[in-house]
């Protein structure tokens, strides 16, 4: 969303940005969620859409003619009714500030995109709201790198070291924070429900028992800057395809590879950022992948298979998945552990067979099962996988 901000900025172009800093209970989009509000409709993004979408909207024109930054509720927890609209069951904290602004200009910006587009992580803290005297440090903003110094300031004196530490170990635990800083520390908000903010920068009033002191509460949103998951595709086949599309289109950089120069080509791969022919298992050798990295093997034979695995298992990977039915993953399981000494604990890494038990039969309905499954790992989600039941059998199997 940056990059659309960005853009529009580059056009001299003033808009609205709105970040949903908080949720709390059902809503429609996350925490980080953003959406750009352009004064003549040209929209980007979403915060949920609906009625609470459009309360957004009317109060983001309010910000665009006065500049003044502020937060707005969006609480869908009416009861549900013929007549209802958006009832999810939740309330969304939504910060709206005005761009630029002298916190955020375009050139201000370009570090942000820059490191995003090296893969780094960053940090991105701002100061969402403040007691009236202290109203002009909303949209103040610092950027947080793990091994750098700041760049910008929140402007908050006394609390700025630990708003910055605070921000640091945001970073390493990749979620983005909602903090009150006040004259005994930065508090993060794990619960949710623990605190409720302002409504507005005008208000003192937290609704916090932990601060009898409303005067020195500064709250700051920060918003982690993940690197984006990399989809690691090996093998070109008739799901690479598919899978390749949607691995684009759920915000993932996507590698194809394959040792058929006539089934990694750009013209069968147009949306990715890589399509490498090559030999498959030590190119994969060469790639740099990490913790940010989902690597799936949808190769045409179990040879390639093995030569695959053996250089990925020990490789720090946020998934590794492939494709087989369940015998052809039986038998290479136990090729790999008789024949070439792989701990079981190590093949319990495979999610194998890959995806999710939907009944899937065309190469489009396969790679939506695998994509399932690495949006699973990626938010941490319950559903069960079709290689849940092969892991306890790769338990079992004799050395």
């Amino acid at each position: 969303m940056y990059r659309n901000l960005a853009e529009f900025l580059e056009e001299g172009e003033t808009v609205a940005l709105a970040t949903v800093i908080r949720a709390r209970g059902s809503v429609p989009r996350e925490v980080g969620a953003k959406m750009i509000i352009h004064p003549e409709g040209r929209h980007a993004g979403t915060v949920g859409g609906g009625c609470g979408e459009a309360a957004v909207m009317r109060v983001a024109l309010d910000v665009l003619a006065t500049g003044q930054p502020t937060i707005v509720s969006v609480d869908l927890t009416g009861e549900v009714a013929m007549e209802s609209t958006a009832v999810c069951g939740g309330v969304m904290d939504i910060f709206v500030e005005r761009m630029p602004s002298p916190p955020l200009t375009l050139a201000k910006l370009q570090p942000l995109l820059d490191t995003v587009a090296r893969r780094e992580s960053v940090a991105l803290a701002t100061v969402v709201a403040a007691p009236p005297e202290k109203a002009h440090l909303v949209g103040n903003k610092t950027m947080i790198w793990p091994d750098r110094e700041p760049l910008g300031s929140l402007g908050i004196g006394d609390l700025e070291p630990q708003a910055l530490a605070d921000a640091r170990q945001a970073l390493e635990m990749r979620q983005h924070r909602l903090i009150c800083c006040a004259k005994d520390g930065a508090q993060p908000l794990a619960d949710a429900e623990a605190a409720v903010p302002p409504r507005g920068t005008a208000s003192t009033d937290t609704q916090d028992p932990r601060f009898d002191d409303a005067k020195d509460v500064i709250w700051v949103y920060i918003e982690v800057q993940r690197r984006p998951p990399s989809l690691v595709i090996v093998g070109a086949g008739h799901v690479a395809q598919p899978l390749a599309e949607m691995g684009r289109l759920c915000d993932f950089t996507v590698t194809v590879l394959d040792d058929r120069s006539q089934f990694a080509s750009r013209q069968r791969f147009p949306q990715a950022e890589q399509v490498i022919a090559g030999p498959m298992a030590e190119t994969l050798r060469e790639l740099p992948l990490d913790g940010d990295t989902y690597v799936v093997l949808i190769t045409r034979g179990h040879q390639h298979d093995v030569e695959c695995l053996l250089e990925v298992v020990d490789r720090e990977l946020a998934y590794l998945g492939m494709i087989g039915s369940s015998r052809r993953v039986r038998g290479v399981f136990k090729l790999l552990q008789e024949e070439c000494g792989i701990p079981r604990e190590k093949l319990q890494r495979v999610h194998a067979p890959i995806g999710l038990d939907i009944g899937a039969q065309t190469p489009a309905e396969i790679a939506l099962t695998i994509m399932a499954e690495a949006i699973k790992v990626y938010r941490g989600g319950k559903v069960p996988s079709l290689s849940d039941d092969w892991r306890r059998v790769v338990s079992g199997l004799s050395g």
